[in-house]
């Protein structure tokens, strides 16, 4: 049987009570998401997002750097499950013409995030700093998790296979190194334009040292018509030149197919009967193609 996403209420009820004494909680559960187990709490004193199995010093130091809202409590419950208490903030996600109107804010949020060498030491190490090499260790995760569902999809699978094959010899392909702090999931349902304007940036389980195509390609990709690219890239802190977009198309594409497999530790499900819809992107990226669902919504 899946594991319940409120598994934790009761745990989490007892926190915030040991933790803000005298103050009456109610938890409610976010309409969407399936990542990992989070509430929404209120008390007399505001409101507030509880998310738990994360890792509190990559939220205090992006808080730090107003790119995340402000966290209020970190801690465990009694299991060891981490938890991290940020405040609830109003507003809405981006639409396309909010990443184009606010072109400045989420290339500057990503170029903070990516040139913190104390955000960068935190992180796991990698064995090298070369994109070849860690694009390569990414393809190699990649193929452990499609390999566990590639029976499923036996109609798919031939053309998956080649692609898997295509990428690796484009991989060994790139030049030059330096990893960044990448978040890794740059998608619209990860960033809030609140009330007042304000970009954050949310979700940071999936951070690593990587690639910055990585964060890039996703980002340009979805929501950023050519003739916009030169200035995020320039505002994040990074040239337009044929290397970088070498990388960004390879990297978009395993991303691509890697976001329509489940994650470990998450709440996500497989839609075998969906899978070869769900690969439209994953194909117009390998074939030089444009975001089929273009740039204005």
């Amino acid at each position: 049987m899946p594991i319940p996403r409120e598994q934790h209420t009761s745990d989490v009820l007892a926190f915030l009570r040991h933790k803000f004494p005298g103050r009456d909680w109610a938890l409610s559960l976010p309409s969407h998401g399936t990542g990992h187990e989070s509430y929404f709490a209120k008390s007399g004193m505001g409101e507030y997002f509880i998310k738990l199995g994360v890792a509190p010093e990559r939220y205090r130091i992006l808080a730090s750097l107003r790119v995340t809202p402000r966290m209020v409590a970190a801690g465990a419950l009694v299991d060891g499950t981490s938890l991290v208490i940020q405040d609830k903030i109003s507003g809405h996600l981006p639409t396309g013409q909010d990443f184009q109107n606010r072109l400045d804010q989420f290339a500057g949020i990503i170029h903070a995030v990516h040139h913190h060498e104390a955000l960068k030491g935190i992180l796991p190490q990698t064995p090298s700093d070369l994109f070849r090499l860690t694009g390569l260790d990414a393809f190699t995760q990649l193929e452990q998790r499609w390999s566990r569902f590639k029976h499923l999809v036996p109609s798919s699978a031939v053309f998956v296979e080649k692609s898997l094959s295509q990428i690796k010899t484009q991989i060994d392909q790139m030049q030059g190194g330096g990893l960044v702090a990448s978040h890794n999931d740059p998608c619209n349902g990860n960033w809030l334009v609140a009330t007042d304007g304000t970009v954050y940036l949310l979700d940071y389980e999936s951070m690593s040292r990587d690639d910055p195509a990585l964060d890039l390609g996703a980002l340009l990709w979805w929501y950023y018509p050519p003739q916009l690219r030169g200035d995020f890239l320039s505002l994040a802190g990074y040239a337009r030149d044929a290397n970088i977009r070498h990388r960004m198309r390879i990297r978009m594409a395993m991303h691509c197919l890697n976001i329509i497999l489940p994650r470990e530790h998450s709440f996500d499900g497989f839609d075998a009967s969906g899978f070869e819809d769900s690969l439209a992107d994953f194909r117009a990226v390998l074939e030089g193609e444009e975001n089929p669902q273009g740039y204005a919504n």
